[in-house]
């Protein structure tokens, strides 16, 4: 066997080893952590959690997401996010969103805008701490808002922001959500789902209930069921 030969094989064995994040993954994530973290929070609130690469690949079993989420798990998280804190992690980041004068600072934004003491947003922090990320879930209890967080063209979007933080892999990445924001229920449902592509274009798009969780776009081709509720 010649030496490139070798190398070749070599490398197609190491793509093999990568493990896309599928949709029963995402559900085992984000069920277990509302089952011991946020013990059904029913008011508006966003998380950031990752894994690393050995995890990632063994498929996110229920065992490893407790081991690898054990010190956040233990840290009060649910009080924090209720108190309007955000909560900065060794695995996860957590916030729910704010009301000032002008406007609500939703809990997606808050966890890719910058801190006021630092040039990172929490997010960012996160990803550039050890572990390496080897595949994450980003979660919102209520669907980014097409006013603003998922307008491609808008000052304030999430997806910009989402560019300029060192994500995994696009097979590595999924923005899951579980109730549809009630104010882009009156907004034009095209309008909607074109905002939603755009999304889905930089972290796969789920919609999840418990362990069951649906992918919006399979091979662009919208699910109706992460729109209506029945």
């Amino acid at each position: 066997m010649g030496p490139a030969l070798l190398i070749a094989l070599c490398l197609w064995s190491q793509v093999l080893t990568v493990t896309p994040l599928n949709q029963e993954q995402v559900g085992r994530v984000t069920n277990y952590i509302e089952q011991n973290i946020f013990q059904d929070l029913q008011d508006q609130y966003a998380y950031f959690v990752k894994f690393n690469e050995e995890e990632c690949n063994k498929g996110l079993q229920t065992s490893d997401i407790n081991a690898a989420l054990q010190t956040d798990k233990s840290a009060g998280i649910r009080g924090k996010v209720v108190k309007k804190e955000i909560y900065e992690g060794n695995r996860m980041v957590a916030a729910t969103y704010i009301k000032t004068k002008k406007y609500d600072i939703h809990a997606e934004s808050r966890l890719l805008n910058s801190l006021p003491d630092s040039t990172e947003s929490p997010i960012s922090k996160l990803l550039n701490k050890p572990p390496t990320a080897g595949c994450v879930v980003f979660f919102s209890l209520n669907s980014p808002c097409v006013q603003t967080c998922t307008d491609p063209v808008g000052k304030y979007n999430i997806i910009d922001k989402l560019n300029r933080v060192n994500l995994p892999g696009p097979d590595s990445r999924a923005f899951a959500y579980t109730k549809v924001f009630a104010k882009d229920k009156q907004k034009p449902e095209d309008e909607v789902w074109k905002n939603w592509g755009a999304l889905n274009a930089k972290m796969t798009l789920l919609r999840c209930s418990g362990n069951n969780c649906i992918k919006c776009f399979n091979n662009g081709v919208k699910d109706e069921k992460c729109y209506k509720d029945n």
